[in-house]
């Protein structure tokens, strides 16, 4: 877990700068000696950000074809804007159900042992659609399992402080957690009937 995570100039970032999350294109990238880094990372209002490497939240690689680059990060922008819960399930098509389910899938794995029991945006689609995620399917699926509903039944694993992957919770700390959002959010939310 020492290896260091460097992103390319091009590429899109998910990051912070005062308290705020933005997204934008890595313009250059400087690596010193120290293993840290820092970007230059430019929004598409044209901003220019001086962001270092522990304030990126999430990355993209760029494709490698100019339309299908501005597509996606079209694409990205706007699921940046639109980030309500709801909007975040609809663009997935996850449902209570399917989260329970992706839930039992990975906490089954993890009581038998298996060394694959983390699970990443791009796993958590093909466990529950069955197909493999696009990079937009990816970014979004990571904003969904980190959503409050999501830490009732995952827990965040980190790298080096990004969030890198998820890890099923065990049953008895699910139905506690479950427990006490039920107390806490509405009475018909979806979950507490499940």
């Amino acid at each position: 877990m020492g290896c260091i995570i460097i992103f390319a100039a091009g590429g899109f970032v998910e990051f912070v700068e005062k308290k705020r999350t933005h997204i934008g294109k890595i313009d250059t990238a400087e690596h010193k000696s120290s293993g840290s880094s820092r970007y230059q990372v430019i929004d598409s209002e044209g901003k220019k950000f001086d962001v270092p490497d522990k304030d990126i939240l999430y990355f993209i690689p760029c494709p490698n074809t100019p339309g299908e680059a501005s597509k996606l990060y079209d694409e990205f922008c706007e699921a940046h804007d639109d980030m309500s819960l709801r909007s975040i399930q609809l663009a997935i098509d996850m449902t209570p159900d399917l989260l329970v389910m992706a839930w039992e899938e990975a906490a089954d794995e993890s009581e038998e042992g298996s060394s694959s029991n983390l699970l990443t945006p791009a796993s958590f689609i093909e466990l529950v659609h069955a197909h493999t995620a696009t990079a937009l399917e990816k970014y979004i699926a990571w904003k969904f399992l980190q959503s409050e509903i999501a830490h009732v039944f995952f827990k965040e694993i980190k790298l080096h402080g990004r969030v890198v992957s998820f890890k099923a919770k065990t049953r008895k700390a699910v139905e506690a957690a479950k427990d006490v959002f039920c107390r806490t959010h509405q009475v018909d939310n979806e979950i507490c009937f499940v």
